[in-house]
C-alpha cells in the first residue's frame, strides 16, 4: 500500500465561502490554502470548482459539487451526505469520522484517497476510476461499484453488505476482513478475488453452487 496523504500547510479560516466561489468561477481562482469549518448548507453550489490544501470540519452540506476538483484536501466529521460529486476529481485526499450517504460519484476520478471511519451507504461510484484508495472500517453498503476500475483498491474491516460490483473486475481486490452478505456481483468479476473460508462459502451461494458436506471416518 503506498497512499499517499494530503500535503496541507498553514490554513487560514474561510470567510465568506460564497465569494470566494464567485471568485473561482468568475476569474478561475482557486479555493486554497483555506479552513472551511462549521459550514451548514442546503443547495449549496460548488460546482466545477477546484479546492486546494483546504480542510473540512464539521461541516454539513447537502448539493452540488459536480465536476469540482479536490486536491490535497481534508474531510473530517462532516456530513455531506446526498451530495454531487459527478465527474470529480479526488487527488490525495483524506476523509475521517464522516458521512457521505448517498453520495453520487459516478464517473469521478480518485487518485490516492485514504478514507476511515466514514459511512457511504447507498453511494453511487458507477464509471468511477479508483487508484491507490483505501476503505478502512467504511460502511459501504448498498452502494454501487459498477463498471467501476480498481487499481490498488483496498477494502480493510468495512461493510460491503449487498454492495454492487457490476461488471467491475475484482482481481487482486481483498475482501477478507470485510462483511459482504448479500454481496452483488457475477462469477467472472470475482476472478482471482482475495477472500476468506466463510466468504468463500457466502460467494457459493450467490453463484449457485450447492455445497455437499462430506464427513469421513477418522478410522478409514
Amino acid at each position: 500500500m503506498n497512499i499517499y496523504k494530503p500535503i496541507i500547510g498553514t490554513l487560514e479560516e474561510i470567510g465568506n465561502i460564497h465569494s470566494s466561489i464567485d471568485l473561482y468561477k468568475q476569474e478561475g481562482i482557486t479555493i486554497e490554502n483555506k479552513l472551511i469549518s462549521k459550514l451548514e448548507e442546503i443547495d449549496f453550489n460548488a460546482e466545477d470548482v477546484e479546492f486546494e490544501k483546504c480542510k473540512f470540519k464539521d461541516c454539513k452540506i447537502t448539493g452540488t459539487f459536480e465536476k469540482a476538483v479536490f486536491h490535497d484536501v481534508i474531510f473530517e466529521n462532516c456530513d455531506l451526505s446526498n451530495c454531487l460529486f459527478r465527474e470529480g476529481s479526488f487527488i490525495r485526499v483524506e476523509i475521517r469520522n464522516s458521512k457521505f450517504v448517498g453520495c453520487d460519484f459516478s464517473d469521478s476520478r480518485v487518485y490516492h484517497l485514504m478514507s476511515k471511519e466514514t459511512i457511504f451507504r447507498y453511494a453511487n461510484f458507477s464509471s468511477a476510476s479508483l487508484e491507490e484508495v483505501l476503505f478502512e472500517r467504511c460502511d459501504l453498503s448498498n452502494s454501487s461499484f459498477t463498471e467501476c476500475k480498481l487499481k490498488n483498491t483496498y477494502f480493510e474491516l468495512s461493510k460491503l453488505v449487498q454492495t454492487q460490483f457490476f461488471k467491475t473486475k475484482l482481481k487482486g481486490i481483498d475482501i477478507s476482513t470485510c462483511e459482504i452478505g448479500g454481496i452483488i456481483t457475477t462469477f467472472e468479476d470475482i476472478k482471482g478475488m482475495i477472500v476468506n473460508n466463510f466468504q468463500a462459502i457466502e460467494l457459493s451461494k450467490l453463484l449457485g453452487i450447492i455445497i455437499k458436506w462430506i464427513w469421513r471416518n477418522k478410522f478409514e
